[in-house]
């Protein structure tokens, strides 16, 4: 027995109060759910006001309201959501840490080049870290004004909100904190990583944008 639209609007609504919003994982749940409650129709013969209530007690512990120290605890999402933004934001954080600790490589393997044109170093770094920090601030800006959300643009706008906490302590040591402090081998190349980490989770985050808009495109012509 096939829902009418009324019924799959009905079910998606109450997604949505559960706050199940994000439009790349709610079509995928709410087709889960509607054909389990066609299913119970046929099977046992009872209504749509019947079953369907059934079958959201099922589901209901997937929706309770769970946060995740890597997002933030103050944020709270449907764990089923959680789970999945977290199963993508660590694939991502795996390479980045990699990438971070070959740039920190790079520079111990360099030490004594870099440390005769550190000034240098840390110019171009400073620029190429204010130009991944603006194309950040116009992509969030713009996911911000979108009208649907997607889980890529919730861990977009994350990540970005972490970055603007520590984006002017970069530049501060870049510029002048380094150079002015006598700060120990370690924390120099500890600070570099850090830099490292944080411009590449920038750069990083245009495949989070293109996601984001890719799965609003898709969702529009299906």
């Amino acid at each position: 027995m096939k829902l009418d639209k009324n019924q799959i609007h009905i079910i998606e609504t109450v997604l949505e109060k559960l706050g199940v919003v994000y439009v790349d994982y709610k079509y995928e749940i709410l087709d889960h759910i509607a054909t389990e409650v066609e299913e119970k129709m046929i099977i046992h013969t009872i209504t749509f006001e019947e079953a369907f209530p059934e079958v959201l007690k099922k589901w209901q512990s997937k929706f309770k309201k769970s946060s995740s120290v890597l997002f933030g605890y103050f944020w709270e999402m449907p764990e089923i959501l959680l789970n999945k933004c977290i199963k993508i934001y660590r694939k991502k954080l795996l390479l980045v840490f990699t990438g971070a600790m070959v740039l920190t490589s790079g520079f111990l393997l360099f030490s004594s080049f870099l440390r005769n044109h550190l000034a240098n170093f840390f110019s171009i770094a400073t620029i190429l870290y204010s130009v991944a920090f603006l194309l950040s601030a116009i992509g969030y800006v713009k996911i911000r004004l979108s009208k649907r959300k997607t889980s890529y643009g919730f861990l977009y706008k994350q990540q970005f909100m972490a970055s603007v906490l520590v984006t002017f302590q970069q530049l501060y040591f870049m510029n002048s904190g380094f150079e002015r402090n006598n700060f120990s081998p370690f924390f120099s190349y500890f600070m570099i990583f850090i830099l490292s980490l944080y411009f590449l989770l920038s750069v990083y985050s245009f495949i989070f944008y293109k996601a984001h808009f890719q799965e609003l495109k898709r969702m529009k012509y299906s």
